[in-house]
């Protein structure tokens, strides 16, 4: 189950929209449903708040989470060396 304290750190990271991503990520890993659907990006969202339990949908969260923090260090980093050089 994710934390109160891990969710706030993963609203900063995400802001809007990453319900749409986990879906496209559980449909890439085979991950269904027991009816054999895509899971709903309200589900999505019940799952992240705490409302209803599945880890799987966890785990992708998470995924997505770390993969956003990387990405967000990459695109820092490279800032600070175009940036950062003195003519």
């Amino acid at each position: 189950m994710i934390t109160a304290g891990q969710r706030n750190k993963m609203k900063k990271v995400f802001k809007t929209g990453y319900s749409k991503e986990v879906q496209k990520l559980l449909a890439e890993k085979s991950i269904w449903n027991k009816k054999g659907f895509p899971f709903s990006n309200s589900y999505i969202t019940h799952v992240f708040n705490g409302r209803n339990n599945n880890n799987d949908i966890e785990e992708t969260i998470i995924e997505l989470y770390q993969k956003r923090v990387y990405e967000t260090a990459k695109i820092t980093l490279r800032r600070k060396e175009i940036f950062g050089k003195k003519t």
